[in-house]
């Protein structure tokens, strides 16, 4: 699947019909964010497209080249790329540019992940991670005879078929800030484990959009759990998705990740709706036999219910999430969960590290789940 960064970048024309305001409108202190010269003649607004601050810009540096993280023009002291791509002194020190790094970032991303979900899923080892750069990217999407322009691929992943083998391609754009990286590395290897889980009949009717959600929802989760507060907005602010990434992370905070994974897999609709997202819990199972034969299925719809209320694991981020009996919790959430043959209704009253106070709302009573010590 390939990955894009919708990045737009706009200057913002101060009066109409494309003609900006004389400096002289302005105040007389008016300094150019890339130069650092007053300006004289032509005001140019543009934002920073890494904090989103708005920056004054004059009609020389304007014509400069503009980074390819921030958006804005790179004067001398900034970094040329071998591809075209320009970086301002600020984010050329943020990104990743040699080849063994990235593969040895995409290696931790995995076993990062792995931690992070490891009472739900695991992700595929059998993913290859090679770089491109911007002419690798152009090259992918030239027509010939038609030269029409690239779009911003952050990275791809493809599977290839060799003796009944398959192993999946991870293709990543050099020059990404390293949270991006990450962030974009764990969206591919959520399409491997797409392809290696969830059953071909259901990948034929799972909407490409949503498919992209689930994966952005991974990636979010990740970012959420490293305090990347930075690339999580970088997230929620790229519609690529159409709207998927946001009900998805609406529905794992209402219903867990356990049964996101089980939509992706089972799901009847092809895509989440919005003010609709219960339909999650709308899923079409597999014969009991089938499930419990099948390798893509992981251990909770495997194992008998618990006969008390314990404490599976805690993921710890801005956001803490709880996994009790096998369901995922935050603060103040209201869920039932399976004990021995019967669902009991509980309140998570808070989180910890190693801790969570939970309320049994039938009786009213507290008490509190601790982790088993090592």
């Amino acid at each position: 699947m390939q990955r894009f960064g919708k990045y737009l970048w706009i200057i913002v024309l101060l009066a109409g019909f494309g003609l900006c305001r004389p400096s002289a409108a302005w105040a007389h202190d008016d300094i150019c964010a890339i130069c650092g010269r007053p300006i004289q003649g032509t005001i140019y607004l543009m934002t920073d497209k890494v904090t989103g601050e708005k920056v004054l810009v004059c009609s020389d540096c304007i014509k400069l080249p503009l980074c390819s993280i921030c958006g804005l023009p790179v004067k001398d002291n900034g970094v040329a790329l071998p591809d075209g791509r320009h970086l301002c002194a600020r984010d050329a020190k943020t990104v990743v540019l040699k080849a063994a790094n990235i593969e040895q970032i995409c290696g931790q991303v995995k076993d990062d992940l792995d931690r992070l979900f490891s009472r739900f899923t695991s992700f595929p080892t059998n993913v290859d991670v090679t770089v491109i750069d911007r002419i690798d990217v152009d090259s992918m999407f030239y027509t010939e005879g038609n030269g029409s322009e690239s779009p911003d691929l952050l990275g791809c992943i493809r599977p290839e078929t060799v003796n009944d083998t398959t192993r999946y391609k991870m293709s990543l754009l050099i020059g990404m800030p390293l949270a991006q990286l990450k962030e974009t590395c764990a969206h591919e290897y959520s399409h491997a484990w797409v392809g290696e889980n969830v059953p071909k009949e259901r990948r034929a009717r799972l909407g490409r959009d949503a498919e992209e959600g689930f994966c952005e929802m991974v990636g979010y989760l990740l970012m959420d759990s490293q305090n990347e507060e930075v690339e999580k907005k970088r997230v929620l602010h790229n519609h690529y998705t159409r709207g998927q990434i946001d009900l998805f992370i609406e529905a794992e905070k209402r219903y867990g990740f356990d049964q996101v994974l089980d939509w992706m897999k089972y799901g009847v609709a092809a895509q989440l709706e919005p003010g609709h997202v219960d339909a999650l819990r709308d899923v079409k199972l597999p014969p009991a036999k089938s499930v419990a034969s099948s390798p893509a299925i992981y251990s909770r719809t495997n194992k008998p219910a618990p006969a008390i209320i314990k404490l599976d694991g805690v993921l710890w981020g801005s956001r803490p999430v709880a996994i009790i009996n096998g369901r995922s919790f935050t603060a103040n959430d209201l869920n039932p969960v399976k004990v021995g043959g019967t669902n009991v209704i509980i309140r998570c009253l808070g989180i910890q590290k190693t801790s969570v106070r939970i309320q049994n709302v039938d009786s009213g009573k507290e008490q509190e789940l601790s982790l088993p010590a090592n």
